[in-house]
Parts: C-alpha cells; structure tokens; sequence
C-alpha cells in the first residue's frame, strides 16, 4: 500500500503481532524510517478518547490496522464478548479517526473466518454474506465484517471528495515469527508446529493431535 514517498509518516497498529511486525520490518526494508507505533500500554484503541488524542498528535499520513483480538477456536468460543466488543471498537475508532485526520490510505487486515462456514471452495469474494458462519467465531467474523463495511463506506461516500483509500485484505492460514503458540488459544498451524517441538525435544515417540 506504501507509495515512493519514503519521508510520509506511517502509523502501524498492532506492530507487536505476527502480521503489524512483519508489516514494519517490510516498511523498514523498503526504506520508510518515519513509523509511528504504540503498545497497548500507551495507546488502547478501544478508548475513543486515546485514538481522538493520538491521531490528532501524530497525523500520519497512512495507516495499517493490523491490531486485533485474535486467538483459536477454544479462545473465540470461550470470550465471545471480548472478541466482538474490542474488535469493533478498535477498528471503529482508528478508521473514522483516520477519516477526520485526513489519512488517505489505510490498510484493514481482515480474517478468513468473514466466510460462510459452507461457502463454495475455492472461497471467492462474491461468498461474503450469503450464508451462515461458523458458529465458534462468529461474534469475531461479525467484527471483521463491520471493518470491511467501514472501509467500503467511507470509500464509497467519500472516496471521490476526499481522494481517501480505504483497503481490506483477508490474510489466510498465516503463521510465523511473533505467533502465538499458546497450547489451548493459539490457532491451528501454531498449535501444531508446538506439538512437533515439545514432541522433539522430549523425544516422544509420537504426538497427540
């Protein structure tokens, strides 16, 4: 999304995670050094008083959302509230304080699970809302998919008079540096590659899946 303008200040949320640090560590190669970042410490995106203040200190110039409440099933199924709740505040807050602050590019970091649970595979866009999601994260999906509506809406009603560009991608399957390998929140692919190492390093004959 980054343009050739090197010196634009670039604000990365969520730059601690697996996906907001690879973000930054791309930027970085690519030669942005002005980036804004901020720990849930400093900066809790779902106080609307705290975004409204720091948007209005910092006023980059684009913006990557790629903080989240996020975790596996067993977490989605256990903290429903808190994954609907803090979704949608946090994205509800950056983007329309992105809006009034005049950021004309802004990246949303979607989620697969926005798709129906039987959606006809391979998953094209055109699936979105046409059928029943997957019951154990739905109140996450359902947050996910009020942040890509956020984007569509204030391109659609401001996009031309504003020059804005608000952008959603559906990042699939990820896993990396900075996951999270927690052995009953973490996701799938983590969950397993946890499994294998503890199964290495204790040289158990097998794994329990």
């Amino acid at each position: 999304m980054a343009n050739s303008d090197l010196t634009q200040k670039i604000y990365v949320a969520g730059h601690r995670g697996m996906v907001g640090s690879a973000i930054v560590r791309n930027l970085r190669t690519k030669g942005y050094q002005n980036i804004v970042t901020r720990t849930h410490a400093e900066l809790d995106l779902t106080n609307q008083a705290q975004v409204v203040s720091f948007f209005e200190q910092e006023k980059p110039d684009q913006v990557y959302l790629a903080a989240a409440k996020v975790g596996g099933i067993y977490a989605n199924n256990t903290f429903p509230a808190e994954f609907i709740y803090q979704n949608l505040m946090m994205e509800s807050n950056v983007i329309h304080q992105a809006f009034i602050n005049g950021v004309k590019r802004l990246l949303f970091l979607g989620s697969s699970c926005i798709y129906p649970k039987l959606a006809p595979q391979p998953m094209s866009e055109s699936a979105l809302l046409t059928g029943t999601l997957e019951p154990t994260n739905e109140p996450y999906a359902i947050a996910k998919i009020a942040g890509i509506k956020l984007c569509e809406s204030y391109n659609r009603q401001y996009g031309e008079s504003h020059g804005i560009d608000y952008r959603s991608v559906m990042p699939t399957n990820l896993y990396g540096p900075g996951d999270n390998y927690h052995p009953e929140n973490s996701h799938v692919i983590p969950a397993l590659i946890r499994r294998f190492h503890e199964a290495k390093i204790s040289n158990a004959p097998e794994v329990v899946i």
